[in-house]
């Protein structure tokens, strides 16, 4: 195209050469966007930092690292100074790839070139220490990010809850929600104070409070808010009935959801996927069954494209509802015509095969995994391994533990709490010690439910002299009789 214009006698610009060079990267083609920006430096258009970025943004989407670094020295010696965006696409990609010390370093590089990290870059270093347990530092993060004027949203607070809440720190979990309480007070007292003073506030100034309002579990103000748009003769759009809707989802309010979504017809505002993965999953947690098995059957009717999420709320609720044969069906259904699953669409039909019984069907498609391009994660381990001990094969259950640590899958402590537990029940004291040394090794804690078996067990005088294959500071334990 580019030559095409050339021999017609008009030279491309750089917003020409930009534009195209997006629609390549967002296609996945990196390549053929790389081949543009070569072209460019060949004619003497010469990139700017927008050009840098989107290709920078291609690389790090593929993780094509090396080829982001190449770019990021030759963008250094063109003279080009990188933007907050350059250094938030960067620091995406190393979190991404769990490189969180050179995200840091990029993070740390950012105020070496003169700018504060916006909210973008502290969300996405949050969300990378929360990730890896590291909960402390993102906290010490956090309360950077206050003082230096940058106000977190929704995905940060997610991201630090699950941190908290994954290392056991409830109490500081309910610190963050209390304080979450204080900020959608003082965005409706400020709201409040808007309509007061004769600022109209818009559709997306009450869709961010609602968010706020169902982030903290209060769900009457939403609803109130939802009748004082209408009252003020706004028009709900479909992002706003998205916020309302999930937010009614997640507190188990599935009546509201359905109204909800009904009015959202009723008022001509089209419901896209999102609003339909909403719903639907809403319906299937809720147990109705029947509604939600309408909702998706009348989905295919319509010619509406379901994306994986879509298939994984539907294959989920069918075999939480024991229809495994038509989970199954569809599963084979979506293989056949090449569509791309993911690891979640494998742990949702191995365990509902293992819970029906259909062991060899399991085995067969826990096998599979790597022939569709996926590597099994530990969640998927876990349910293999458990089943394994189930069945009293302790030999292959080993092996396989073994197994996913050699290819670079690390238990959570959920998984070996639950493993120690099972060992234990069976009566396999020196199996179980095994993994009770890797979650000393690992810094992880014992779930009360462990402890209280393992108390119980050596109350037992037959079990008591086992007690040297556990971990020393669990010797304690035969003590406890007497």
């Amino acid at each position: 195209m580019l030559k095409e214009m050339s021999a017609h006698g008009h030279q491309p610009d750089v917003v020409t050469c930009n534009l195209l060079l997006d629609y390549h990267c967002k296609n996945g083609r990196c390549t053929e966007a790389r081949k543009i920006f070569d072209y460019m430096i060949e004619k003497g258009i010469k990139p700017n930092v927008t050009t840098y970025n989107t290709l920078l943004h291609g690389y790090a989407t593929k993780g094509a690292l090396s080829d982001m670094h190449g770019l990021l020295d030759l963008m250094a010696g063109n003279d080009i100074s990188p933007d907050h965006h350059t250094f938030n696409i960067v620091l995406c990609a190393y979190a991404k790839g769990g490189m969180i010390d050179e995200a840091m370093h990029i993070f740390d590089q950012m105020r070496q070139q003169g700018l504060n990290p916006n909210e973008v870059s502290y969300g996405t270093i949050i969300d990378a220490l929360c990730k890896l347990g590291r909960v402390d530092e993102a906290m010490l993060k956090l309360n950077q990010m206050f003082n230096e004027g940058v106000t977190p949203d929704i995905v940060v607070i997610n991201s630090l809850v699950y941190g908290l809440c994954t290392v056991d720190k409830w109490e500081k979990a309910e610190e963050l929600f209390s304080e979450i309480e204080g900020w959608v007070t003082e965005a409706q007292s400020l709201l409040d104070l808007m309509v007061r003073v004769g600022v109209r506030p818009n559709i997306i100034s009450y869709t961010i409070l609602i968010d706020g309002y169902c982030l903290a579990g209060r769900m009457k103000e939403p609803m109130k808010l939802l009748d004082d748009v209408v009252r003020v003769g706004l028009k709900p759009d479909a992002f706003f009935y998205n916020t309302l809707l999930h937010g009614c989802c997640r507190s188990g309010m599935i009546d509201a959801a359905v109204r909800l979504f009904r009015e959202m017809l009723s008022c001509e505002v089209r419901p896209g996927i999102i609003t339909y993965n909403t719903v639907l999953q809403g319906l299937f947690q809720s147990g109705k069954f029947p509604e939600a098995q309408e909702l998706y059957l009348n989905m295919i009717k319509s010619g509406m494209q379901l994306n994986l999420y879509t298939y994984n709320i539907i294959l989920k609720g069918l075999c939480k509802n024991k229809c495994v044969d038509e989970a199954f069906k569809i599963f084979q259904s979506l293989c056949s015509k090449g569509f791309q699953l993911d690891i979640i669409t494998f742990s949702i039909m191995i365990d509902a095969l293992l819970k029906s019984g259909r062991k060899e069907e399991a085995m067969d498609m826990f096998a599979a995994i790597s022939a569709h391009g996926l590597v099994p994660d530990v969640g998927i381990y876990h349910l293999m391994i458990q089943n394994l001990i189930k069945e009293g094969l302790l030999e292959e259950s080993d092996n396989l533990f073994l197994a996913m640590e050699q290819s670079g899958c690390t238990p959570d402590s959920c998984m070996l709490n639950s493993l120690v537990r099972r060992l234990l029940y069976r009566g396999e004291i020196t199996r179980a010690g095994a993994y009770l040394y890797k979650i000393d090794e690992m810094n992880f804690s014992l779930e009360a439910s462990t402890t209280s078996l393992l108390i119980s067990v050596f109350l037992r005088e037959e079990c008591q002299h086992q007690m040297m294959s556990l971990p020393k500071k669990y010797h304690f334990l035969v003590d406890v009789k007497k």
